[in-house]
Formats: C-alpha cells, sequence, structure tokens
C-alpha cells in the first residue's frame, strides 16, 4: 500500500515549472540568507532547486482542487531580487508554505529563516507547513515527474514541539542516520511524524482559525 499520495505532473504542467526554474533562478541571490561562509550556488542549481519546489506547488494545489474543490492559482511570477510572495498556498485564514526536498525522510526549516520572517513589519510567518518530496532522477539529474504529498504540521505544533518529536539541529550537524551536513541550524522533523491525513488536515484548516504565533520564540 502506498504510503503517501502522489501526483503525476501533466508535460504541460512540468513545461511551466521548467520554464519558471529557469528564468526565476537569473534574479535570485547565490548565497542563501544566513549562509554567508558557504559555497555560492551555481545557476543550474538555483533552477533545480526552485523546479522542486514549484513541482511541489503545482501538485498540492492541483489536489486540493481536485479531492477539496479548493481553487487557488499556481504563481508564475518572477520577483526582483529580495523580493517573494507572502506564501505558497491560502485556506481561509491559513497561510501556507510548500516544501519539498529530492529525498529523505526530514522535514528541515533553517531558524533564521523562520527568524527573519517573524521579524518583518507584518510577521510573516507561515501558519503551516506542507511538505512534499519530488522524486529526482539523480543519474540523469532531472524529476521523474512526479511528487509525494507526505503531509502538513502547523509552525505553532514546529516551534512548540507539541508532539515531543521535533530537533534542533545546528550548523554542521548531519541529519540523524544520514551522511548529509546542514549549512545552517534548523528545526527538523521526520515525515512519520507530521499529520498525513489530509481529510482531517484540510477539514480543520477550514473550520478553524490558526494559533497566534507572533510571538513564538525561535532558537537561534
Amino acid at each position: 500500500m502506498e504510503l503517501y499520495k502522489t501526483i503525476v505532473l501533466s508535460k504541460n504542467e512540468m513545461q511551466k515549472c521548467i520554464a519558471f526554474s529557469e528564468e526565476s533562478a537569473k534574479s535570485q541571490q547565490q548565497i542563501e540568507f544566513g549562509q554567508n561562509d558557504t559555497k555560492p550556488r551555481s545557476i543550474k542549481e538555483i533552477a533545480r532547486d526552485n523546479l522542486i519546489g514549484k513541482m511541489a506547488e503545482v501538485a498540492v494545489l492541483r489536489m486540493l482542487r481536485e479531492k477539496y474543490g479548493i481553487h487557488y492559482p499556481v504563481n508564475f511570477d518572477i520577483y526582483p531580487r529580495g523580493e517573494w510572495d507572502d506564501c505558497d498556498l491560502q485556506i481561509k485564514t491559513w497561510s501556507i508554505d510548500i516544501k519539498s526536498t529530492r529525498s529523505g525522510k526530514w522535514l528541515l526549516f533553517e531558524t533564521s529563516k523562520l527568524k527573519m520572517r517573524q521579524n518583518q513589519k507584518n510577521n510573516n510567518l507561515p501558519d503551516a507547513i506542507i511538505m512534499c518530496r519530488t522524486p529526482w532522477d539523480r543519474d540523469n539529474d532531472k524529476p521523474k515527474g512526479s511528487v509525494e504529498l507526505i503531509g502538513a504540521i502547523s509552525t505553532y505544533a514546529l516551534l512548540k514541539n507539541s508532539n515531543n518529536k521535533v530537533l534542533f539541529l545546528k550548523k554542521h550537524d548531519y541529519i540523524p542516520n544520514t551522511e548529509s551536513e546542514l549549512q545552517a541550524n534548523n528545526l527538523a522533523i521526520r515525515f512519520e511524524d507530521i499529520n498525513h491525513d489530509w481529510d482531517k488536515i484540510i477539514d480543520y484548516m477550514i473550520k478553524n482559525s490558526p494559533p497566534d504565533i507572533s510571538n513564538l520564540h525561535i532558537p537561534d
């Protein structure tokens, strides 16, 4: 039995995602926020990361449209360097980030990026994070064309460590049971420890307002 719901993108969706990722990479900084001592990313690497994320966004929004009748447009706008949209998705009053990875079993969120968004004038923290995995053909360095929808966790639960499953991993720590060294401090939780029941996730967001997270502590 398949653990996670998988969405296969159409040829047209893939073409749009690839075009967006390549064009948007041209205006993005090569050093990520809070990682000034790391090697600059190439345009190809930036485009790859953009593609992983945009494919996940397309997959999540299609699932919401087809299964729950929630229509939210995919944003293919290209922003100037240093500018970005407020969130990837909004369900009622919930603002949501959609994150994805090529492999692995951990949701990671850099604490410096959380702090930056908390300290913005309008407190731009997301209310929840939807996590995906974008399977990758590493031999040919290209996506396989599908996205696994892992699940979701509220930012409140992430910061409060409500289920006692969230780890605070420091820069140069290794993701548990891997050889992947972190380039920044991260909050981390295993895929298996976040909510996978999409019916319950969406129903809760529709019926309840998100908790106030504006003053929650974010570790350094």
